[in-house]
């Protein structure tokens, strides 16, 4: 290689000097013992930087947050004298317990007449007996226990005494009576006027005073007129005096104090308008918002992709033939009915009861009869039983003439309990008012 190749002959890089060796270097000091340069050390002080232990002469006037942990007050913590003894206080042997403390009532009638002939001996017992009143010892005489004490109130007082003494009955003062606590005791009823017997006169002549309202007249229109006299400043009309002060006491107020509802004066002058805003504004020229990107498309370019919720890729498109229903319907007309359904088969064939039917059920549901059993298909004989127990008799011919009308009804000569019935109900009603009932077996 040339000479002067700078992987063979790298270029000569000097040094830096410190000149002030005696300070410590700023920065930092690549992981030096004692400082937290790493961020596992950051994350685990406790590990790197653990906290100093409390000294021993502090540790007692610590509170000790341990679990479990018996709690000594600082000017015993260093009395060991304690541990000597197992515990404190003096041991008792095992007495009376508390059940049998508790449990001192008598068990029978027996037991509870030998309690009170022992009790009988206490003075207790002899002067304060359970449910008895205090026996002094104190001879009464027999009058005395008989009637009692006390003066009977007589029977024949009417009215109630306690209830006329608390609240008297009232009674209308004469105005005679009344005038003279008035003038004795100015005892004037309240909201009266206190009268002083003035003899009030004016340029057109005497004047009543309790038909004459006293004080200037209000002008129209002069509302608030209390609030204006406790406060005149309330009133326009009123001119506030002038006050006089010093002006460098005026400035200084100014500069110092901060007026409700506007900036505090900093003592630079009023330099500007109150509608002026300080600063840069946030945008040099208009700039595009929501109602720019709403309002510049057209009808037609806000109308969603015409792809949408469609798949664009060949081969992936699931394009069905018109008309086309995907699915299975919930009733299977498509499959013939079962002869015998299973308990488990909850498939619906067609054969079942709708909404109308579960609504408004036929008249003999409750009964157990439904709508396929008048259809169902039956014999002359089991016909006229059940046509018997309803008490419709018909003799042989008649019954003969209307099942061979019922069999014309059937394209297969087939008669039932509904057929049957129009039948009947055709021979045995006049030409205009036959009727084919809503309900079956109605008639």
């Amino acid at each position: 290689m040339p000479f002067g190749d700078p992987l063979l002959h790298p270029p000569a890089v000097s040094k830096s000097i410190d000149r002030q060796p005696h300070l410590p270097g700023a920065g930092s000091n690549g992981g030096a013992a004692g400082n937290i340069d790493t961020t596992e050390q950051i994350l685990k002080p406790d590990v790197y930087m653990p906290e100093k232990p409390t000294p021993a002469h502090v540790q007692r006037w610590r509170k000790d947050y341990e679990p479990g942990k018996v709690c000594i007050h600082p000017g015993i913590s260093e009395d060991t004298d304690h541990t000597r003894i197992a515990r404190y206080g003096k041991v008792e042997p095992v007495g009376a317990k508390v059940c049998d403390i508790m449990n001192v009532a008598p068990k029978s009638e027996l037991l509870e007449r030998a309690q009170k002939k022992k009790e009988a001996i206490y003075l207790s017992s002899k002067r304060e007996p359970l449910g008895a009143p205090f026996v002094r010892g104190h001879a009464l005489p027999a009058e005395l226990v008989q009637r009692g004490f006390g003066a009977a109130c007589p029977q024949d007082i009417s009215g109630e005494q306690s209830k006329e003494l608390l609240h008297p009955p009232e009674r209308i003062v004469p105005e005679e009576e009344k005038a003279l606590y008035v003038k004795s005791h100015a005892n004037y009823d309240p909201g009266e006027q206190r009268r002083r017997n003035y003899d009030w006169k004016d340029d057109k002549g005497p004047i009543d005073p309790k038909h004459y309202a006293f004080g200037g007249i209000v002008v129209e229109r002069d509302v608030g007129g209390m609030a204006k006299a406790m406060n005149p400043m309330l009133d326009e009309k009123y001119k506030k005096p002038e006050i006089v002060v010093e002006k460098l006491l005026e400035d200084w107020r100014e500069v110092s104090a901060e007026g409700l509802g506007r900036a505090k004066n900093l003592g630079h002058g009023n330099l500007v308008v109150p509608e002026h805003a300080f600063g840069m504004p946030s945008q040099k020229g208009p700039e595009w918002g929501t109602r720019e990107c709403m309002g510049n498309y057209t009808r037609d370019e806000q109308q969603p992709d015409v792809d949408l919720g469609k798949s664009t890729k060949p081969g992936w498109r699931n394009i069905a033939p018109q008309g086309r229903i995907f699915g299975v319907p919930s009733i299977r007309h498509d499959i013939v009915a079962p002869a015998q359904r299973s308990v488990s088969d909850y498939q619906n064939y067609g054969d079942e009861a709708g909404a109308g039917q579960i609504l408004y059920p036929p008249r003999f549901t409750d009964g157990g009869v439904g709508q396929a059993d008048f259809l169902q298909a039956r014999d002359a004989a089991e016909l006229r039983d059940i046509f018997a127990a309803i008490g419709v008799e018909l003799s042989d011919a008649d019954f003969a003439a209307t099942y061979e009308t019922a069999t014309k009804m059937d394209p297969s000569g087939l008669v039932s309990v509904e057929s049957f019935r129009r039948a009947l109900n055709a021979a045995t009603m006049p030409e205009g008012q036959q009727t084919v009932s809503r309900y079956p077996f109605a008639s």
